[in-house]
């Protein structure tokens, strides 16, 4: 497919020239030239732009329409020869959140990659809002999301159990502790991720039931930062164990289980698109990924 389709087709999916850019690491005036050189083809306009983002014209959706069932007539032919090739060849795209980096992906990915040395992959990490975003705008093949809200086009291949622990470094003073209440946590340091974490939105659903307020030293969109955060002794932040295995395993952290009913129902969600067929290769990665994700919650 030509740039100038394939950038339009990233505009009209994402409705944003700039999210578009960002998608297909160019600059958002690459995409505008590309959109210009459609309009002046055609002699028409095809994009109508204000603050909010893009918005098509009629003559832009009947472009669009076109390039999407030309998209899936191509994902479809790809299908069909990979399917003749086996596994011997093949792409997987992962949106995951980065917690799943911590142990369970990582499992996977090398026992995968030892199976069907010929599979490549692309792991792209985000907020479980954004993992979700992406699965349903056919942006990844499969998606993990941290306890997601749900959506109307994408399907649940598998409902994780991923309860959250209060992890801190072996000498906090509650790291001897079999569980913990919330209101133990009460003036401790925490650290929190951001609310376009799952985790956040789930601890603040905790607090505001309980109407507490936290001592909040750190907030953070990284998964890692909250690890080193606690492994360095400046507190106490919320996590579910497979985000953590290695540093539990080494004891530089310790997991207490937080006695919560809201924290323990919290889950991780396999995911991908209703509406397009998956490849030989990523039907096979997801197959794998609920069996030993499930095997390892049974274990947790």
């Amino acid at each position: 497919m030509d740039a100038a389709y394939t950038y339009f087709l990233h505009v009209t999916r994402l409705k944003s020239i700039r999210k578009a850019a960002e998608a297909l690491h160019v600059s958002a005036s690459s995409v505008s030239r590309q959109i210009q050189k459609l309009e002046h083809a055609y002699g028409v306009s095809l994009l109508q732009r204000h603050s909010q983002g893009v918005k098509l014209t009629p003559e832009g959706r009947i472009v669009a329409r076109f390039l999407e069932g030309q998209a899936r007539e191509m994902k479809r032919m790809g299908l069909a020869i990979d399917a003749l090739k086996g596994l011997q060849k093949g792409h997987v795209s992962i949106c995951t959140v980065e917690g799943m980096i911590g142990g369970l992906l990582p499992r996977v990915l090398e026992l995968f990659s030892r199976r069907y040395p010929g599979i490549t992959y692309d792991i792209r990490v985000a907020g479980s809002d954004n993992v979700m975003r992406a699965v349903a705008e056919d942006r990844c093949d499969i998606g993990l999301s941290f306890h997601p809200k749900p959506h109307e086009n994408i399907d649940v291949a598998c409902v994780l159990k991923q309860p959250l622990f209060a992890l801190m470094s072996p000498k906090h003073p509650l790291a001897g502790r079999s569980e913990l209440q919330f209101e133990q946590i009460v003036g401790v340091p925490v650290g929190l991720p951001d609310a376009s974490f799952g985790i956040r939105q789930l601890i603040d659903q905790a607090i505001i039931r309980d109407q507490l307020e936290l001592t909040v030293r750190l907030e953070t969109n990284s998964i890692e930062m909250l690890r080193q955060f606690a492994a360095h002794e400046m507190g106490v932040v919320f996590l579910p164990v497979v985000a953590c295995e290695r540093e539990i395993a080494s004891g530089q952290l310790v997991a207490v289980l937080m006695a919560d009913s809201v924290l323990s129902s919290a889950t991780v969600h396999i995911c991908r698109n209703a509406d397009f067929e998956l490849s030989h290769a990523a039907s096979a990665f997801i197959e794998m990924l609920v069996e030993i994700g499930e095997e390892s919650s049974r274990v947790a």
